[in-house]
């Protein structure tokens, strides 16, 4: 299983650097990524955002936002709901990296599931690392979000 952040389903919506990187996991990997509910209102959220910044944009956004609303009925990626107690989790993480909390429900899913989180923000992503050496940046180079092969596995 991998864990997405917003931050890298915004890439297939939006042409910038690494969106073919998040369109390939998509397309490769999507029967194992999940996500906490709190992706959705994020995406949605950022969509609607681009959308009331540039009105001449907001027939373009509503079809992204469509196009969106379809992956999550059709049941692209797993939705997870979160217990009631992991928000609370999630903010002593945030506490202890100084980062927000959004991002640390993501963090803290990924951890519980002991699986990797995929993002494309990078501060976030070198705080991570200090506690959950599974998070990973988005990046054109192949990364697919798995964790590497030990090679000392491999042999047993």
């Amino acid at each position: 299983m991998i864990i997405l952040d917003a931050s890298v389903a915004l890439k297939w919506y939006f042409p910038e650097t690494n969106s073919d990187a998040a369109l390939d996991m998509l397309i490769k990997h999507a029967a194992e990524i999940a996500v906490p509910e709190l992706f959705v209102v994020e995406v949605a959220s950022a969509l609607v955002r681009k959308a009331n910044m540039d009105k001449a944009q907001s027939n373009g956004v509503r079809a992204l936002l469509s196009d969106f609303q379809n992956k999550v009925v059709d049941g692209v990626f797993r939705i997870i709901h979160l217990p009631q107690n992991q928000p609370l989790g999630a903010a002593g993480l945030a506490i202890d990296l100084g980062h927000p909390l959004k991002d640390c429900i993501y963090l803290a899913l990924a951890m519980e599931l002991g699986c990797n989180l995929v993002t494309c923000d990078e501060r976030f992503a070198k705080k991570a690392k200090r506690i959950w050496p599974g998070v990973q940046i988005l990046e054109s180079d192949g990364s697919d979000g798995r964790r590497p092969s030990n090679d000392a596995d491999d042999d047993a």
